[in-house]
């Protein structure tokens, strides 16, 4: 076979190998069962999918994301310095969860350590916190990594530290770090503790007129 007739025969060839490999996928996978080998999917993040401090009727932290599915636009805000914990910086949606975890929080002066008081396990060493997120299977994560989120920005699978020396249960945001990003400034001050939403309904309502 000449050269010229190879190549005209490949990509048939090559549609019939896809083809047999679409048809046969089903199989392939149940063998992959049967040998013990665990297929696990990528989760799929929807279109119009917003992080934490997304805002109804307002642009920003949304659609947004990057490989580790931190939210850009949080991450901008981190590398500022924001610090701060305020259930007013969230929507009505995601207030109620925001403020159970601060009260499971026992939030002290600004230097110390703010100990995690809800669920744990392994000893008390690791923390449980009730937190979903758009990028984890799980709708728990590591209290640490929720104060984070909800204090300085969402930084999705990005792995949070503590400083030297403090207690890996604690929440304090100025005690918590984010090693793989460069350039963050760590805050040296919290701007303000709020954990009261106000009037409520007043926010409901302006939250759908906001819609």
């Amino acid at each position: 076979m000449s050269s010229d007739e190879s190549a005209r025969t490949t990509p048939t060839a090559m549609a019939d190998i896809k083809t047999v490999l679409s048809e046969n996928l089903e199989a392939i996978l149940s063998e992959e069962n049967r040998n013990n080998v665990k297929v696990e999917p990528a989760k799929q993040i929807n279109p119009g999918q917003h992080c934490l401090w997304h805002r109804k009727g307002r642009f920003g932290h949304k659609n947004n994301f990057g490989l580790m599915g931190e939210c850009k636009d949080c991450l901008r805000e981190i590398k500022d310095g924001r610090c701060v914990v305020d259930v007013c910086n969230f929507d009505l949606d995601v207030y109620w969860t925001v403020r159970t975890f601060w009260q499971k929080v026992d939030i002290r002066g600004e230097n110390d350590c703010w100990p995690w008081m809800g669920a744990t396990r392994r000893d008390g060493m690791e923390t449980i916190a009730y937190m979903p997120s758009p990028f984890h299977s799980a709708k728990t994560q590591s209290a640490p990594r929720v104060a984070f989120w909800l204090s300085r920005g969402y930084t999705g699978r990005y792995r949070i530290f503590h400083q030297e020396g403090c207690s890996q249960t604690c929440c304090n945001p100025l005690h918590l770090r984010i090693k793989d990003l460069g350039l963050v400034t760590n805050p040296t001050k919290i701007e303000r503790v709020n954990l009261s939403y106000g009037n409520i309904f007043e926010r409901a309502k302006n939250d759908i007129q906001e819609e």
